[in-house]
This record gives C-alpha cells, structure tokens and sequence, in this order.
C-alpha cells in the first residue's frame, strides 16, 4: 500500500510538472509574442472564463471521481449519465455566451477588443466538460500513468498551437491575437479527450443509448447529492472571479481613471502576480488526489487516529512545500517576474503578498478532509462568507487602493476560509467521533 503510494505519487508528481513545465513555458511564450495590452486583454477574459466552465462542467466531473472511486456503480452508466448531465449544461452556457458576449464586451468590461476572444470560448466550454469527467474516471481507478500522458500531450499540443498561429498571423490586430491563444485551449483538451477516449474505450466500449441512460434515476440523483454542493461553493467564487474586474472598472471609471490604465493594473496584479504565486500550487493538487482517498478510507474504517495523523502530514507537507516557493517569490522576485513574464512590473506586490500566501498551501489537506467527511454544507456557507466579505472589502476598498484592493482584499479571504476549515477540522476530527 505504502509503496502504491509512493509510486502515485511520484509519478503524479513528476507528470504534474513537466505538465506545469509546459504551461509556465505556454505563459512566458505569450507575454513575449503578446504586448501588455494584448495580456491584459487575455486576463480580463479569464474570469469569465472561469465563470462558464463552472456553469458547464456543474461539478459533475468530481461527481464521477467520487462514484468511480465506489465499487458498487457501474463505470459505464457513470461516464454516460455524466456526459449527457455536461452536454445539456454546455449547450445551455454556450448559447449564453453566443448571445451575450457583446453585452459583456461593452457594458460591463468597457472593452470592445474583448467581443471576439469571448466568443472564442464556445468550443472550450463542452471540450473542458467532457475531459473534465474522462480525466476524473481515470483519478477514480487510480490510473495515473495514462492520465499523465494525457496532459502532457495536452500542454504540448496547446503550446505548438500557439506558437504557430500566433507567429503566423502575427500582423493582425490584437484581438484576433487573443482569440487564438483562447483556442489554443481548445485544442489542448480536445488532444487529451482523443487521447483518453481511446484508452477508455480499449477497456469500456461505450454505445450512446440516450434515453435509457438517462432513465437510470439512481446514478442521476447520487450524482446531483455530489455535484450540486460543490457546484454552489464553486459557483460563488467564480461570480465573485467574474465581478471583480467589472466592480474595479466601474468604480475607477468613476474617478476618472484611464479604462486601458484599469486593465493593465488589473493585469499586473491578477495575471502577474497572483499567477505566479499560484503557479508552484500544482503539488498541492497532487497532495490532495492522494490525501482523499486514504482519508475516505480512515472514516469508512472508523480509524480516527489514522485519520489525526493524516490530517497532521498533510497540512505539514504543504507547509514545507510552500517555504522555499516563498523564500524565493519574496528574495528574487524581479528576477521571477523577469523570467516569466518579460517585465519587473508588480515586484513589490509579489514581494509582501508571498509570505501572507503560505496560507493558500495549508487550506489543502483542511478541504480534503472536509470533503472526506461530507461537510459539504460547512464547506458551502464558509465559501459563501468568503465571497461576501471579498466583495463588501472590493466596494470599500478601491476607492482608496485601487487595483491593489484585489490583493488586499484575496489574502483576507484566504484567512477567513482558513480559520474556519480549522475549526471544522478540529470540531469533527479531534474533539469528537468521526461519524
């Protein structure tokens, strides 16, 4: 068991990233072939982004991880009832955007370049939901290997993508530009999905029947008891993700601030800084596809002090994974953003936000607790307080910090949701019987 242990991770975590490797590689190719303004139009595009994936995918992915992982379902009526749930949830975002980039573009972004890379994003949205849920199949059977080859390929072909039509049409205007580095996501998952599809179908041959399928009322509700929590504390980070910007413009608009000014700080603190900080929280992925399984295992078992002493090497493996990404963020900064992104701009943010971040890495094996023990309506309301007490901080906030207010107003959430996974963990796992 150790040694299986072991193994997964080594290779989840070797994979992870050389996968990680590729994209860090993916976002320095485009700050040097885009210019400020083209990356600042790209990242004021991801909240949406963001926004619509969460609609689409619904959660239903982590859904099916979770009743994989569960000898008594069926694989094939899990995969299919989890695609037919996506497919109708992404026929419904993707008519939203069609329908409503223009408005989103002008009205509420105050950038018209951004129509175009918005309606970029249709193909993305179903493509993201169907590896979504062939990805979390594979984590459920603990295939790592397979997985693993997926994203490579899937990083490699999104790079190639880009490199190539961004330097072919290089002469057109930015957001044309932009649209391509969006599409180049599609592209990426459309490589993996290929490349699943056809080890999964080696294994499970899979004939669409629609109607009977869909009938199946059993794996559809337990699917639903899973997805609809998470999909609610997801939900609300991804509006909270999606108003930001607007609330910033709005609000700096109103005290005669340049719009493409707003853009750019918003650029060099969300895409800059908080990118990169986030960028070294792959192994914290990996820490919690390896930690959930084992904790399901302690509470199925009713091992309450395996389940202490999991919780306990969980949140000190990330401590320590955290400390030297924060000595070097808050040391060598500049050379970090250099190296990156092409520019030194947003250094001093980066410096005095590494150290406060540490708490983004010790919120991990708390939520994979958390999740092992079903406290999805915890989980729920404390994202809920995070998002309202993010968003009150933004309004108040701007006026006297500007742009800055983002970073201000993310590490105090951070806090917020840290202290009361804490105290949850605490009250269910050390003060009391774990049922």
């Amino acid at each position: 068991m150790k040694r299986k242990l072991i193994n997964s991770f080594i290779i989840l975590s070797g994979s992870t990233m050389i996968t990680k490797i590729f994209s860090v590689f993916n976002r320095m190719m485009l700050s040097r072939l885009l210019n400020e303004q083209g990356m600042a139009l790209h990242i004021l595009i991801i909240p949406t982004l963001s926004l619509c994936i969460t609609f689409a995918q619904f959660s239903i992915p982590s859904a099916v991880f979770r009743l994989i992982s569960n000898p008594k379902y069926n694989n094939k009526k899990v995969i299919i009832s989890a695609i037919l749930i996506c497919l109708t949830t992404c026929l419904i975002i993707t008519t939203g955007i069609f329908v409503f980039s223009k408005i989103i573009a002008v009205e509420f972004l105050k950038q018209e370049q951004a129509y175009l890379p918005l309606l970029s994003l249709i193909p993305f949205v179903p493509l993201v939901g169907i590896s979504g849920i062939i990805k979390n199949y594979y984590l459920g059977k603990e295939d790592v290997w397979d997985l693993s080859i997926a994203q490579l390929l899937e990083e490699v072909s999104r790079l190639l993508f880009t490199y190539i039509f961004i330097r072919m049409f290089i002469h057109l205007p930015m957001n044309i530009l932009v649209s391509i580095a969006i599409l180049s996501m599609s592209v990426g998952e459309l490589t993996s999905i290929l490349y699943l599809y056809y080890k999964l179908h080696r294994h499970i041959p899979i004939y669409i029947r629609p109607v009977s399928y869909f009938q199946d009322h059993f794996i559809f509700k337990d699917m639903m008891n899973i997805a609809l929590p998470l999909t609610g504390s997801r939900l609300l980070h991804s509006c909270y993700n999606f108003i930001e910007p607007i609330i910033l413009v709005y609000i700096l608009s109103k005290m005669n601030i340049d719009n493409s000014q707003i853009h750019l700080q918003y650029a060099i603190i969300s895409g800059y800084v908080i990118s990169l900080l986030i960028t070294p929280t792959f192994f914290n992925n990996v820490i919690l596809r390896l930690l959930l399984p084992i904790l399901n295992k302690d509470i199925a078992y009713n091992q309450k002090y395996a389940l202490q002493k999991h919780v306990l090497y969980g949140v000190i493996a990330c401590f320590f994974i955290s400390l030297p990404f924060t000595l070097l963020f808050y040391f060598f900064g500049d050379y970090c953003l250099q190296f990156m992104y092409n520019t030194t701009n947003g250094y001093e943010y980066l410096k005095y936000m590494s150290i406060p971040f540490t708490l983004f890495y010790l919120q991990t094996p708390l939520t994979a607790t958390l999740q092992a023990l079903n406290k999805n309506k915890e989980m729920f309301w404390m994202s809920t307080l995070e998002c309202l007490i993010e968003l009150i901080l933004l309004i108040i906030l701007t006026p006297y910090y500007h742009v800055l207010s983002v970073a201000i107003v993310m590490l105090i959430g951070l806090l917020t949701t840290l202290i009361l996974s804490a105290y949850h963990v605490y009250k269910y796992v050390y003060s009391q019987d774990i049922y």
